[in-house]
């Protein structure tokens, strides 16, 4: 962690995760007192898990109960609007390549495979959500979002 003062009498700390590269925080170089915001920042966007484009990060205000869309799939009724509104909310939360295929299930000896295997499970929830609770009843046993999307259309 790396304390910063923000006014007089009070800091600003900003936390590091794991970093994108082996794994390994970069050494700092610097005192807290000489760091300043933009250096704070540049470090920060060294990490993966702090990259906007990383489509396996999540906002604080994602959970497995939100709901993306309104009105809920109900049929074939609405089919074409839900669609539509889904496919634009998943891509917003930089989620929609978990549903077209674009970001792959990676091999289960992968350190990227428990990310992506939340990331999966949260977009399945989201999709569950999102349809009436019969149908979501209906495609609940199935483990891929992509699945789920392929028997909702």
């Amino acid at each position: 962690m790396v304390s910063e003062p923000s006014r007089p009498g009070s800091y600003v700390a900003a936390g590091t995760g794991e970093a994108s590269q082996g794994g390994q925080a970069p050494p700092i170089t610097q005192s807290p007192a000489q760091m300043t915001s933009t250096t704070i920042l540049q470090a920060h966007r060294n990490y993966s898990t702090e990259d906007p484009e990383n489509h396996l990060l999540f906002s604080t205000n994602d959970n497995p109960s939100l709901i993306l869309v309104s009105p809920p799939l109900i049929g074939s009724s609405n089919y074409s609007s839900w669609c539509i509104s889904m496919r634009i909310a998943l891509e917003v939360k930089n989620k929609w390549c978990i549903i077209d295929g674009s970001l792959t299930e990676p091999s289960r000896e992968s350190r990227q495979y428990a990310p992506w295997r939340r990331c999966n499970l949260m977009v399945c929830s989201w999709l569950f959500k999102s349809v009436h609770s019969s149908i979501a009843q209906s495609v609940m046993h199935l483990e891929k979002a992509t699945d789920v999307w392929d028997d909702l259309r």
